[in-house]
């Protein structure tokens, strides 16, 4: 059996959700899609294997309540993915807009705190958010490899200059969207 290097992924969801929107694309997307990128990937010759995904999102407390039921069912459902697991913040308003509270920090010190543990070797990021780059920076100082996965329209360069391994998403992909019920429980 070839030797696997363990990698866990880490999704900003309203990242990507904003992107499919972007796209014109219904932002309801499977948060293990990215990791196909990770499965393709050796690292000293050594496969890469997605063992856990952690996706990390907020209700809007402020919107309407169809979309909050509809915002909580996705959430839900994202969350009995098989290996996959959803971390939710709040949205409150901020000084020019409404924003996530606790998301991006949240995902930070989840990251760090696994990359420092010694349990994994590698840390997929699905970001294009420069405010994650000390995130890489401090991952790869911890001896642990960085990978970004990040749409080229959202990319934000001193991101891409802490990656060890960059992924750059041309066009919104459509492939993306979550598996029909009977197919939920297939691994990443």
């Amino acid at each position: 059996m070839p030797e696997m290097m363990w990698c866990y992924v880490y999704v900003d969801g309203q990242y990507v959700r904003s992107e499919l929107r972007r796209g014109h694309q219904f932002d309801e997307f499977d948060p293990r899609k990215p990791a196909v990128f990770v499965r393709n990937q050796r690292i000293a010759g050594i496969q890469l294997t997605p063992t856990r995904v952690f996706y990390y999102d907020a209700v809007d407390s402020e919107a309407d309540e169809a979309e909050q039921e509809r915002q909580k069912k996705y959430f839900d459902t994202v969350q009995r993915l098989p290996d996959t697991h959803v971390v939710l913040g709040e949205v409150r308003k901020g000084v020019k807009s409404r924003e996530q509270k606790g998301v991006d920090v949240q995902l930070a010190v989840d990251a760090l705190r696994v990359a420092t543990s010694g349990v994994i070797r590698a840390v997929a990021l699905v970001t294009g958010d420069a405010d994650f780059a000390p995130l890489a920076r401090a991952i790869r100082e911890a001896f642990c490899h960085v990978l970004v996965i990040a749409f080229r329209s959202s990319l934000s360069d001193t991101l891409a200059r802490e990656a060890d391994r960059l992924h750059v998403v041309d066009d919104v992909p459509k492939d993306w969207a979550l598996p029909p019920p009977e197919r939920l429980s297939e691994p990443i």
